[in-house]
């Protein structure tokens, strides 16, 4: 019997005081820079997403995280690959002593930069940038979860 698969992701939104957005390159994806929230895959049977969230982020930048608000959920589909559903958090606010303390797991991530949304849009893929910047509108303006369809909101 066929049994629907997906894969469950979470992310985490975070900030800095001038509002510019956390973003890192993934090492995986070689025919373009693939940039997107910090966060991964959540362990089959064994962690929930805000879970995943906590252990992602503490693996691959060695920052503790406490996610705050579920901002969004995307389903994402992917031609010939298993559909995700993203969860992304609210990670708050890092200052600069945040900043220092990051270090990349180097079998995953390549670098890490702190963008204004404006270039986030231009780095970031279609998909990706509809999670962040539905993620960000929910944070603005204190409600969430958005409910999202490959990075756009889903008309109710």
């Amino acid at each position: 019997m066929d049994r629907p698969t997906a894969l469950a992701k979470a992310r985490v939104l975070f900030t800095d005081s001038a509002g510019r957005v956390l973003l890192v390159r993934l090492c995986s994806v070689a025919a373009r820079p693939h940039w997107g929230l910090p966060g991964g895959t959540v362990e089959a049977g064994s962690e929930t997403p805000r879970d995943a969230a906590v252990r992602e982020i503490r693996e691959e930048l060695a920052l503790p995280c406490s996610p705050g608000r579920l901002l969004s959920v995307d389903w994402v589909r992917r031609p010939d690959d298993l559909p995700r559903m993203v969860h992304v958090f609210d990670g708050g606010q890092l200052d600069e002593r945040d900043l220092a303390r990051i270090r990349l797991d180097e079998t995953e991530l390549g670098e890490w930069r702190m963008c204004a949304p404006e270039e986030a849009r231009q780095l970031m893929s279609p998909q990706s940038w509809g999670q962040l910047k539905e993620s960000l509108t929910a944070r603005a303006a204190g409600r969430g979860p958005a409910e999202l369809v490959d990075g756009t909101p889903v008309a109710h």
